[in-house]
């Protein structure tokens, strides 16, 4: 079988009428989260960076960087906005990060191209599709970060290639030179897990895939086998057949991934890995009314092995957000997680550094016993604890409407005012309704005066 093909042709065939109610239902609720993100991000330093980069280019065109009144091409657009969307951390994940790689991508066609909400969603469910099936094929998505790859970055820029290849009507022979192109443009190391560089493979993926479809549309051509071949990009990233390629096409929209497993939701702006420890340390500290000063020790396995935990000293906000033990000091000092958190007077603040001093690493082979905290008293009592689920567990512990909702209000009040928060909201809710996305683009977009903005501290 040839598998990129089959992949290619279930994404060109696929119609909005063939897929289910409830898959649009989750993708709006995906589609608001990352557009929250975004925005959260936009007075942030990565923000600002990216708008200065973006603004010195001066290239013409008229799309729109989400949250910036600042006009560029669309491949720089798609670029600005999948760096915001995964900037701090806030961003959903299971496995990798799919909407980074979709929805910023989706912002930049829409607008250029006015699609309207229907094709922007039956692109987005499909995105969603191939992201995951690319992830299964790895087997285990953990042993790739390890080895040194970040997934999101290499399967993010042939996910990015099919949905925009669908939205500009390349046919399947420019659609799998377009797959072609955009595996050879996929890149990221998870030794930049914790700086800015990670979201700039978000960012790479969103351009890099519409550049790839662009390119194929004119004749540009890519292997057409470039995901199954000997020397392709699952042989290069997973291995020499240590891969699952059957698992690429295995039950394609049966159902959809966006329905099971289904994508989580981050309540906390850091790295999921770690929400079942934090979830798990907010239930003593809230049920035992635990106070830092009564505490003795807390003993947890830190996995200082893994890429998205081997911050035990964070020096910079984004180390912060991957470091489990600045996670558990936050969660016992403050009894919450949360945007103010991750500033550097509160990484070196005297309480800070004790409170971490406290946490020893206590390695377990068990992987539910990973997740498993143990807080010790002065006085000698101890307390334990371990969730199953964490909150924004897709299939098992998922965010409600009205929670994701005030997640995005959250998110969105650092940089738009309340007018266009409940605009945006009410027309991402409709989507399907919306028959130019430029409507929403105009709701979550300020004047070029929002960068002297300071940066939002709760």
């Amino acid at each position: 079988m040839q598998y990129t093909k089959r992949l290619a042709e279930f994404v060109l065939d696929t119609r909005y009428e063939d897929i289910p109610v409830e898959a649009f239902r989750l993708a709006k609720r995906h589609f608001l989260d990352c557009t929250g993100s975004c925005l959260a991000a936009v007075s942030e330093k990565p923000g600002k960076i990216v708008y200065d980069y973006i603004k010195e280019l001066q290239s013409d065109g008229s799309t729109r960087v989400i949250g910036f009144g600042l006009r560029t091409s669309i491949d720089n657009a798609a670029f600005a906005n999948g760096i915001l969307s995964h900037a701090i951390c806030f961003d959903d994940s299971g496995p990798s990060h799919p909407s980074v790689t979709v929805v910023p991508p989706l912002y930049a066609l829409g607008e250029t191209y006015r699609f309207g909400g229907k094709q922007i969603l039956t692109a987005q469910v499909l995105g969603y599709e191939v992201f995951q099936k690319l992830n299964l094929v790895t087997k285990d998505a953990w042993e790739m970060r390890v080895r040194g790859w970040h997934p999101t970055g290499f399967f993010g820029a042939v996910t990015s290639a099919l949905i925009s290849s669908k939205l500009l009507n390349l046919t399947l022979e420019q659609s799998l030179n377009a797959v072609g192109i955009a595996a050879s443009m996929g890149a990221g190391l998870s030794q930049n897990i914790g700086n800015m560089t990670m979201s700039l493979h978000a960012g790479n993926a969103s351009r890099n895939g519409i550049i790839a479809a662009k390119l194929a549309k004119e004749g540009f051509t890519g292997d057409q086998e470039i995901l199954e071949g000997r020397f392709g990009l699952m042989n290069a990233l997973a291995g020499v057949n240590s891969y699952d390629i059957e698992a690429l096409v295995k039950n394609l929209g049966n159902p959809y991934s966006v329905v099971y497993p289904g994508i989580n939701f981050k309540p906390y702006p850091n790295c999921w890995a770690h929400h079942r420890v934090y979830d798990s340390m907010l239930y003593l500290v809230n049920s035992h009314d635990i106070k830092p000063e009564n505490v003795e020790s807390i003993w947890c396995d830190l996995q200082p092995d893994k890429p998205t935990y081997r911050y035990l000293q964070p020096k910079t906000e984004l180390e912060a957000r991957y470091s489990l033990g600045y996670g558990i000091a936050m969660c016992l000092l403050d009894r919450k997680l949360e945007f103010g958190q991750y500033l550097p007077e509160r990484i070196t603040d005297e309480k800070t550094l004790e409170t971490m001093a406290k946490i020893k690493h206590v390695p377990q082979t068990i992987e539910s016993e990973k997740h498993k905290i143990v807080v010790k008293l002065i006085n000698g009592a101890e307390y334990s604890h371990v969730v199953e689920y964490s909150k924004g567990n897709a299939a098992c512990n998922p965010l409600s409407d009205q929670e994701l909702q005030e997640k995005y209000r959250y998110c969105a009040r650092r940089v738009l005012p309340n007018d266009k928060i409940e605009r945006s909201l009410e027309m991402i809710c409709r989507m399907e309704e919306i028959s130019d996305i430029t409507e929403i683009v105009d709701a979550i977009t300020q004047n070029e005066t929002l960068m002297t903005m300071p940066v939002t501290k709760g």
